[in-house]
């Protein structure tokens, strides 16, 4: 990967791999260079890993991914005193995050709900005695929509499903930061306890 005038840089980003082991989706969570998401999306689409596996079968997975670059074996001419102050300083210069996923209590004001969808519990679910409590992490964008729910792995799978489905339906207000909309991370629990 060749960007003109990065001698080094991070971009964070949250991707999904479904059963073959490809990338089904993936959101940017941050970068130091806005030039670095198209090559670093390119290659990503490449990639093939193994799929993750959950009692002998292949399962959908979720995880967040660094990819840090370094330019090396060049010779840089022309401000070698800012990149060796900055090259010290993980937070300055280069290394510095532009853009970055915001904690949902670092907001101007807490998410706001605009649409939402509660998960669906067959009778036979509950007669059958599958309940609990299921935790759905996900993302809200820039546009207020929710991106790759996800659960924790000791929810049970129905009731994972019926979260997560319900939980991409919902549309919130889009979520600002000193009034600038902002990606940020939340989380949901929701409760199948079989007590209607």
């Amino acid at each position: 990967m060749e960007v003109a005038g990065i001698t080094r840089g991070s971009l964070v980003v949250a991707v999904s791999f479904g059963t073959e082991g490809i990338a089904t989706d993936s959101l940017v969570l941050g970068y130091t260079n806005a030039s670095l998401i198209r090559p670093s999306m390119e290659a990503l689409k490449q990639w093939k890993v193994a799929p993750a596996r959950l009692d002998g079968e292949a399962v959908p997975v979720q995880m967040v991914l660094t990819f840090n670059y370094t330019l090396e074996g060049a010779v840089i001419s022309s401000n070698i005193v800012n990149h060796f102050f900055f090259d010290h300083f993980e937070n300055m210069g280069d290394g510095r995050f532009v853009y970055q996923i915001q904690p949902a209590n670092g907001v101007d004001r807490a998410p706001v709900l605009r649409n939402s969808v509660k998960p669906k519990y067959a009778k036979a679910a509950e007669k059958a005695g599958i309940n609990g409590k299921v935790q759905v992490d996900f993302y809200i964008d820039e546009t207020g929509t929710v991106r790759m729910p996800s659960v924790r792995s000791e929810a049970h799978p129905y009731l994972a499903e019926q979260a997560v489905a319900a939980v991409r339906e919902w549309k919130f207000e889009p979520v600002t930061d000193h009034g600038r909309p902002v990606l940020v991370a939340v989380s949901q629990e929701f409760n199948f306890d079989g007590s209607k």
